[in-house]
């Protein structure tokens, strides 16, 4: 019979005990011991109070001049339990905060790394100024290891938050910087995620032309990646694109195509399938086929007041 969990139990119990004999620094090691137990356990709530007693004792015993080093690993650790936690504002905070201590420790690199944390934990909160403001302080950090693909994401996340702003040429001039980058850097992913914000944004702009240039360039990398979700998606957009081209045939086979496989997911986008469903009655009404065109609007109806309830 193992006798590793009873050894583990032994191990915390011990050091529980010492928490009554120890005091000070000695004292936030302990608890930083406690809190990597109960973050293996999954108790992410009590990992957090454990991390903040001990964050607290370090602060008082003389804080970032002292023990910089243990409170930016202690400032992880919290990081980790709001994620765990989907606390994302919290997180993003931290992350803020660990970009100062990183800058403190003249780790540059690590630093525009916090702030880029920091800048998707405000986007997933729909903060998109403050996510905006992380990304180009992320970007301003004279970090001299910095790759040109880094800077090329760097400027996909500000054009992804500007557009959320609204700033949709803004944002396409931050994309079109970055589509440059992921090509010198050789990677076709992010030059595809690249034309997938392209489109998006050349659509709200309703400049078609442009539009469609990207979203049949993000559509052929779908189709040879094989990925059946993100091919969803570029149709979407290639569909959107080819209706302000006034190519209704060729719009409407890509939206029924895309409609096909949003509905083959099990955890269906709906909003997404209420727009395709839009701009496919668009297409249709534009092939004078009215009848079907308000056929489908009529079945997408409850739905989309249910979302939007």
């Amino acid at each position: 019979m193992s006798t590793e969990p009873n050894n583990g139990k032994a191990q915390e119990q011990e050091l529980w005990d010492r928490i009554s004999t120890t005091e000070g620094a000695e004292r936030a090691e302990v608890l930083d011991e406690l809190s990597h137990i109960a973050y293996k356990k999954d108790n992410f709530i009590e990992c957090l109070n454990l991390v903040d007693t001990s964050i607290d004792i370090y602060f008082k015993q003389g804080g970032l001049d002292i023990y910089l080093t243990e409170l930016i690993h202690l400032y992880h650790g919290k990081v980790h339990c709001f994620e765990n936690l989907k606390r994302y504002e919290d997180a993003a905070r931290t992350h803020e905060e660990l970009a100062v201590m990183k800058f403190v420790e003249n780790d540059f690199e690590a630093q525009a790394e916090e702030l880029r944390a920091a800048g998707r934990a405000w986007y997933r909160t729909e903060e998109w100024r403050k996510s905006l403001d992380n990304h180009l302080a992320a970007k301003a950090v004279l970090d001299p290891s910095i790759t040109t693909l880094t800077m090329g994401v760097d400027l996909l996340n500000i054009g992804m938050a500007l557009a959320k702003l609204g700033s949709y040429q803004d944002a396409v001039d931050n994309y079109l910087s970055a589509r440059s980058l992921c090509k010198e850097a050789k990677n076709p992913e992010f030059v595809g995620w690249c034309d997938n914000y392209l489109a998006l944004s050349y659509i709200a702009l309703n400049n078609g032309p442009e539009a469609k240039f990207h979203a049949l360039h993000y559509f052929n990398y779908t189709k040879v990646t094989e990925d059946l979700g993100m091919e969803a998606y570029s149709r979407y957009r290639l569909g959107a694109a080819l209706l302000l081209c006034e190519e209704y045939e060729e719009a409407e086979k890509h939206l029924v195509r895309s409609l096909e496989l949003l509905t083959l997911d099990e955890d269906k986008d709906w909003e997404d399938i209420v727009a395709v469903n839009k701009q496919l009655a668009q297409a249709l009404t534009a092939l004078n086929r009215e009848a079907e065109a308000q056929k489908r609007l009529d079945r997408i109806k409850t739905i989309e007041e249910t979302i939007a309830a």
